[in-house]
């Protein structure tokens, strides 16, 4: 195939991988807030207000994941929580890490080591697109992309690729022209660095990218030693951006190691050994979904291993050694002259792999052992890898055969990927899959009865809590639930004695105090309803639904002037609200006629 049949073909490669992510997210982008999107999205008043966002809280909310959250606040400010332009975004940003993607692996097949290793051939078309398709169809891509708040994952993944891109033109341009610092080729580099910066603001899992920059200057290009350091550099010094996010300023050295441990624990109790046997049957479980998309779930119940002699972590750590020994063997035999150039890029896929899966899943203790959108970034080298291999089998040249056996695979991954949508439908069937695949684990089935409980099936919902409670009885939040539950159906001591017990496991869960009081209230005792609102007005004293219930309280004491107090209190922090300025209009008057 000549270079201009080649480059003829390049509108209809990016328009066939925007094609097949369309299709495959067609029907996700009506799918509901679920899970941290309540917190981070929902809930969150920072994003709410794009100016102050801007210029006041936005970066001191979360200066590690500050382009992250801006993206989510520019959603809020043109669509508020109207959750179809978040997919949107979601699905543009996946079109475009799946561009790049197929941008750096034409870009590779083009470097010095591959082009003097052996003419690529249709590989040069074939393995760049495969690669790509493959990215954007495949369903354990879901995650990343459906689920609304992974966007932080997804769009670090597209700077990252694209700084690593933007790299590969730049060497590129420098070996054509023999001008290092010539304006294109440094353009390109300045790029690269500007997209760097912007991964390692998104989301920490940029840190590995230096490292991903530095291997592919080795395995890719031909320079003397001094000059590598002069170009490796700058690049290497963005390194610093994730660590210096972590850590606080203007305190002592002994504070700061206290608060790197901190920020590399991340809510784990486990020990950092204990995570690491964990994580060999993870990485396990990532490349087992890579090759074979089925039993996906959104919340697992994975098994916490303690010892490197456990059959599972033996077996997985075996697999693993062999995978990363393949590909230096490979490396190795990718440097005879004239060996394919397939040799090198599946090398160069498999420890893009495990370089860039490293953040998540090495000595770093992670609340939850496994999440499919952490392996969203490590795959788009798995998938270079894996087109290549496929590319390797047809030495003869990619036949009408292999293109169609590649056609028959794509369609059926971007199938897969439509129907794992479904499931992400609705709460009701993604927490009922979730709980289904994962029956052992309180999380879920907590889930489930929050999405029964919304749609009014309380009975069902109950059980589901109380399911909840049995796996998890140290957890509040499923005790406040089955106390709200009993609540609306009206017997309000068993409401009480589930509330307590909320209440009791977790002084500071607001939610369970304000429900507590409600109870109280309704049952008219009074003094301890009073007692249970000013609790939870201490953990939320902006929340003006707590004024207004200690209002409502007081008027019920026949304390008109206290309860005008707080109802002004309520309709001056939220004006939005009718029903604040009518009670205290009514409880002026009241107040004036005593």
């Amino acid at each position: 195939m000549s270079n201009k049949s080649v480059w003829s073909r390049l509108p209809l490669h990016l328009f066939l991988i925007a094609a097949v992510a369309l299709l495959a997210y067609s029907n996700s982008f009506h799918v509901p807030f679920i899970f941290d999107d309540e917190g981070s999205i929902v809930t969150n008043n920072v994003i709410k207000d794009l100016h102050r966002f801007l210029y006041d809280d936005g970066y001191i909310y979360n200066p590690r994941r500050f382009l992250g959250y801006l993206t989510v606040a520019l959603n809020y400010r043109f669509g508020a929580l109207d959750v179809t332009g978040y997919h949107v975004v979601n699905l543009a940003i996946h079109i475009g890490t799946g561009v790049l993607s197929y941008l750096l692996a034409r870009l590779t097949l083009s470097t010095p080591a591959l082009t003097r290793e052996g003419e690529a051939g249709d590989a040069s078309w074939f393995i760049p697109l495969f690669a790509a398709l493959l990215f954007v169809a495949h369903p354990v891509q879901t995650q990343a992309v459906t689920y609304v708040i992974q966007r932080l994952a997804s769009l670090a993944a597209l700077f990252f690729v694209a700084s690593i891109a933007s790299y590969a033109k730049a060497r590129l341009l420098q070996e054509e022209t023999g001008r290092p610092f010539a304006l294109k080729p440094l353009s390109f580099y300045i790029l690269a660095l500007a997209a760097a910066g912007c991964a390692m603001k998104t989301k920490e899992i940029a840190f590995t990218l230096p490292f991903v920059v530095v291997l592919y200057e080795f395995m890719f290009f031909r320079m003397t030693a001094v000059k590598k350091l002069l170009f490796l550099l700058p690049v290497a010094l963005t390194v610093l951006i994730v660590p210096l996010s972590l850590l606080g300023t203007n305190k002592p050295i002994g504070q700061i190691i206290s608060d790197v441990t901190a920020a590399t624990r991340v809510d784990s109790e486990l020990s950092r050994l204990d995570y690491l046997f964990t994580q060999f049957p993870v990485l396990a479980t990532y490349l087992r979904l890579l090759v074979v998309p089925v039993r996906q779930n959104l919340d697992y119940d994975f098994p916490v291993y303690h010892s490197l002699a456990s059959l599972p972590v033996l077996f997985s750590l075996l697999l693993l050694l062999v995978l990363f020994g393949a590909a230096l063997v490979l490396w190795y035999r990718s440097r005879a002259p004239q060996a394919e150039p397939e040799l090198r890029l599946i090398s160069f896929g498999i420890l893009w792999f495990f370089i860039t899966i490293a953040v998540e899943s090495s000595v770093i203790p992670i609340a939850d052992v496994i999440f499919e959108h952490r392996v969203y970034l490590p795959s788009v080298g798995a998938f270079i890898a894996l087109a290549a291999l496929f590319s390797l089998c047809f030495k003869g040249g990619i036949s009408r055969s292999a293109v169609a056996t590649a056609g028959v695979v794509v369609l059926a991954l971007t199938a897969t990927t439509f129907v794992r949508n479904l499931v992400w439908g609705s709460e009701l069937s993604l927490w009922g899959d979730t709980a289904l695949k994962s029956p052992n684990k309180a999380r879920p089935h907590y889930n489930l009865a929050l999405a029964l409980e919304k749609s009014g099936r309380l009975d069902e919902s109950l059980q589901e809590a109380l399911i909840a409670t049995r796996l998890s009885p140290k957890e509040a939040p499923p005790f406040n639930l089955i106390g709200t539950i009993f609540g609306k159906k009206g017997d309000y001591d068993q409401a009480i004695a589930s509330l307590s017990q909320a209440v009791k496991l977790d002084p500071t869960l607001a939610e369970a105090q304000v429900n507590l009081g409600d109870a109280y209230r309704l049952k008219r005792m009074l003094p301890q309803a009073m007692d249970q609102y000013q609790a939870a007005m201490k953990q939320r004293p902006t929340d003006a639904s707590i004024y207004h219930k200690i209002g409502v309280t007081f008027a019920l004491q026949q304390n008109l002037p206290k309860a005008a107090v707080f109802f002004q209190c309520a309709a001056s922090l939220d004006p939005a609200t009718p029903q604040y300025r009518l009670d205290l209009m009514r409880a002026k008057a009241g107040a004036q006629g005593q």
